[in-house]
């Protein structure tokens, strides 16, 4: 797939409640949103807003059948159309996994605490491992959802905007690599974004994708690299029925790979 397709980029914040409201009732008419769902955008002119956890150039909340989707106007006019549409699919398309609780749940006591035997600071980086690894795991579930939708395409597109080469990021890893405990960390949290990226390379809708994915990650070490793929293999199994057991056989890798060697 070809990024060069389309060149147009959003021009001003108009342009892009525009073309939020027409995304998100796109999203909305294929996609089976409770109608007692309300849904809320609020735009924000500067980076970020000191009450919200920002995470990226969209934020999303549910609270009591009320969707709000926060928009961080700097960050989103500039890019395309598709990338947009993109970021904002994968926004409520997660959120639509939180509309059914129950499908994945998963009892952290009984079903990690097992695996290991620790306490203080060493739990609460595990927390961390697993909640990036569920934060994968939903990501991959999301962007399945956007593919059978017919929705590929903007994803690409997204993904393509999102992975950003960065030299600190890979500093960053030279300095952590030793410690097997942070390094651990470090690989859960780039699972996040690397599983729908493997997802849209394994349905053949942008092969090339995964290429320029491993291409700006070179820093990571050939046994790192065959973590992720792992990690990418063992979620991809049916996630939607299976997400407890999957997620426990996310963090055993890890386990395996990296804690207990």
């Amino acid at each position: 797939m070809d990024t060069n397709q389309d060149q147009s980029t959003i021009s001003d914040p108009a342009e892009l409640a525009e073309l939020t409201d027409h995304f998100i009732e796109q999203f909305c008419s294929q996609i089976a949103f409770p109608s007692s769902l309300t849904i809320l955008v609020e735009r924000h002119a500067r980076d970020g807003n000191e009450h919200l956890p920002q995470a990226g150039p969209v934020y999303a909340k549910l609270e009591h059948q009320k969707l709000t989707i926060h928009l961080f106007e700097k960050a989103l006019v500039g890019i395309s159309p598709p990338a947009l549409q993109g970021c904002l699919d994968m926004a409520l398309a997660y959120q639509q996994l939180a509309l059914e609780p129950k499908l994945y749940r998963f009892n952290f006591q009984k079903q990690f605490r097992p695996l290991f035997y620790i306490s203080g600071s060493g739990l609460h980086m595990v927390r961390q491992m697993v909640a990036h690894l569920e934060t994968g795991l939903k990501n991959l579930i999301a962007a399945q959802m956007l593919i059978d939708i017919g929705h590929g395409k903007p994803l690409f597109y997204y993904y393509y905007h999102k992975i950003n080469p960065s030299v600190g990021e890979a500093e960053n890893y030279q300095r952590l690599a030793a410690h097997q405990w942070i390094r651990a960390i470090f690989l859960c949290n780039i699972y996040r974004d690397f599983a729908p990226v493997a997802l849209l390379k394994q349905t053949g809708i942008a092969p090339e994708l995964e290429s320029y994915w491993w291409r700006c990650h070179t820093y990571l070490s050939p046994e790192d690299k065959d973590i992720l793929k792992a990690l990418f293999k063992q979620s991809n199994q049916n996630p939607v029925i299976h997400f407890a057991e999957i997620l426990v056989g996310l963090f055993k890798i890890i386990n395996s790979q990296l804690l207990t060697q």
